[in-house]
């Protein structure tokens, strides 16, 4: 009997034993469930924060794009002003070709005022997460884009026309519509003031260039008063071309060097619009994808 009772203690033990181990092997795996679902949770929220800061960060660029755009834009209805008022003395010594520099400068002022407005919406529709806004302005910047892709290629193709055309134009002003230092047309008061400003005379070739001219014709001078050293000499009274009474350099230089530097302003800041334009074009439609998977 006594031997009964001890395999049946010893039994039972070992049974307590034995649900005691799968107890806390239970116990175990339960806590490695947890702790996975926690270290899961953790890696989600981590890759949520690092998107979240993403958009974050990807808005801002919109922002410093747009407004880089919108002050690019100033800059280009800057120069379209210049080259309507400022730079008036040079468009008209162009003579029918002054026209079209007209016509330049207005393109100008407007795209640079579209440009502002564009980088103005750009920044705004960034700033206050406007789906409408960012598509609005996805379309505008890619339509200009694409028209400012084939200006520059149209200029490219076309560069040396355009400056055989301004020389042409410049040139025949000079002969065909220069009346001489007194008169009050704004051909003549333009070529007088560039000969002046910039001591020079003629257009490419000095005094050669009045031979046949219309100011030659009807005053019969070689050269007018303005291609003079000192404008108070009376040595150089229009007929007497001894070295050092007129200036010797032609006034094209001078014309290719302002129009060069007008040049450089442009070409770099058509070449930052570009770039600025296809950069917020791929932020902007990260943008437009992420606010929609946010809303909807």
């Amino acid at each position: 009997m006594s031997m009964i009772d001890n395999n049946s203690t010893t039994t039972l033990s070992i049974e307590n034993d034995q649900i005691i181990g799968l107890s806390k092997m239970l116990t175990c795996m339960y806590g490695f469930r947890r702790l996975n679902q926690a270290v899961h949770d953790i890696t989600a929220q981590s890759a949520m924060s690092r998107l979240h800061h993403l958009y974050g960060l990807l808005r801002y660029l919109m922002m410093l794009l747009s407004g880089i755009i919108f002050v690019s834009g100033l800059v280009l209805f800057g120069l379209g002003v210049w080259i309507r008022y400022g730079a008036a003395t040079f468009v008209q010594v162009m003579g029918s070709f002054s026209a079209q520099l007209v016509t330049i400068s207005y393109v100008c002022m407007c795209l640079g005022a579209i440009l502002s407005l564009l980088g103005f919406i750009g920044c705004y529709g960034a700033w206050s997460e406007n789906r409408c806004l960012i598509m609005l302005y996805f379309f505008i910047v890619s339509m200009m884009f694409a028209a400012e892709v084939t200006g520059v290629i149209f200029i490219l193709v076309y560069k040396d026309l355009v400056e055989v055309m301004i020389r042409g134009a410049s040139k025949d002003s000079l002969r065909m519509s220069y009346m001489g230092p007194t008169a009050a047309d704004p051909i003549s008061t333009a070529w007088n003031t560039i000969m002046v400003h910039y001591k020079c005379c003629g257009f490419d070739n000095s005094t050669a260039d009045f031979t046949n001219s219309v100011f030659s014709a009807n005053t019969g001078l070689l050269y007018p008063k303005t291609c003079c050293v000192d404008l108070t000499s009376t040595a150089c009274d229009g007929l007497d071309t001894t070295l050092g009474l007129i200036h010797p350099k032609s006034c094209i230089t001078k014309l290719i060097n302002v129009i060069q530097d007008q040049s450089v302003i442009f070409g770099s800041t058509a070449s930052g619009i570009c770039v600025m334009e296809l950069a917020s074009m791929m932020v902007s439609v990260v943008l437009f994808v992420r606010l929609g998977n946010t809303y909807y």
